[in-house]
């Protein structure tokens, strides 16, 4: 079942509008649910895999809660739910127009684009939220994956940053079995799971898994976060930062891996083109396509989830 929250409905994937606040305010309480919560990070680069591939979006919408991991989610959103005329050469212009004046609004004035979506929440911010909440729970975190040289690096520096966090345990590198990793998970009572595979192969292992699980509480796939943790990859400039467009810095810096054996990871240059000028135009393509961005309000949302629960 999925939280509670208000959604909006991104190039046919639904992102749930929470901001870092909620997110960390909630996480202690899925910690002690009886129930096992899977947390997706929406990127830009998610969205246009979603449209190409319907494994990795039915794995995405499975997911109870998909947070919006960059400013360029956070801009489709807005721009979606910009009214539109029906009138097509009109349309067309008008599209062309309100993807303009959004856009500049990243650099120029963000807050316009903090609607339906209020807040992004970077990768990086997501993970220290929930270590955090763990280290407060007492819960513990299991890590499983990233290079067998950056991991260690990564937990020590973990360590460094919450001394009373309790680390349950680590698998590094990709040479594994499921079952002896669900094995050593479960016998290592981890209420926390970080999956650090790449991405999609560390959301179909979390989807895959789940029900063998028997103490994880939140799971969640991190791609190359830990390698910024471990400093084998470094973070953008602070202005990058403040502007929200770390998200160019990764893609230039960042490791390129695509977490599934023998498939070759997509260069820099043309995953910076899928991430900016495809992803405008797929998202001005659905825009003539459809009339506005559908946005569940949290009230029906409850509703129809009580109305499940009552059936």
């Amino acid at each position: 079942m999925r939280q509670k929250y208000s959604q909006v409905n991104v190039l046919g994937l639904k992102i749930d509008a929470i901001t870092k606040g909620t997110f960390r305010e909630n996480l202690e309480g899925l910690l002690a649910s009886s129930n096992i919560f899977t947390v997706g990070k929406i990127n830009t680069e998610f969205l246009l895999r979603a449209r190409e591939n319907i494994e990795f979006k039915k794995t995405l919408d499975g997911f109870n809660l998909n947070i919006a991991d960059g400013r360029g989610v956070l801009w489709a959103a807005k721009y979606l739910s910009l009214p539109i005329v029906k009138m097509p050469i009109l349309k067309q212009i008008q599209a062309v127009w309100q993807m303009v004046y959004s856009g500049a609004s990243l650099i120029f004035y963000p807050k316009y684009c903090q609607d339906p979506i209020s807040e992004n929440i970077p990768g990086l911010e997501a993970m220290y939220l929930m270590l955090e909440a763990v280290q407060e729970t007492g819960s513990g975190v299991y890590f499983f994956g990233a290079e067998k040289e950056v991991l260690p690096k990564a937990i020590g520096n973990i360590k460094k940053k919450y001394p009373k966090l309790k680390i349950s345990g680590s698998h590094p590198g990709f040479d594994y079995s499921d079952e002896e990793i669900v094995v050593d998970i479960n016998s290592s009572k981890a209420k926390l799971l970080i999956v650090a595979m790449g991405s999609p192969k560390q959301e179909y292992w979390i989807r895959d898994n789940l029900k063998k699980l028997k103490s994880v509480r939140v799971a969640v796939g991190e791609g190359g976060t830990l390698d910024f943790v471990a400093g084998s990859s470094r973070r953008a400039p602070k202005f990058m930062q403040r502007m929200g467009i770390e998200w160019v810095w990764r893609l230039f810096t960042g490791v390129n891996r695509t977490g599934v054996p023998g498939k070759r990871a997509k260069s820099r240059m043309k995953r910076v083109w899928n991430a900016v000028p495809v992803f405008i135009y797929e998202v001005i393509k659905w825009k003539l396509r459809t009339t506005k961005t559908e946005t569940i309000a949290i009230e029906n949302l409850a509703e129809e989830m009580e109305a499940e629960d009552e059936a």
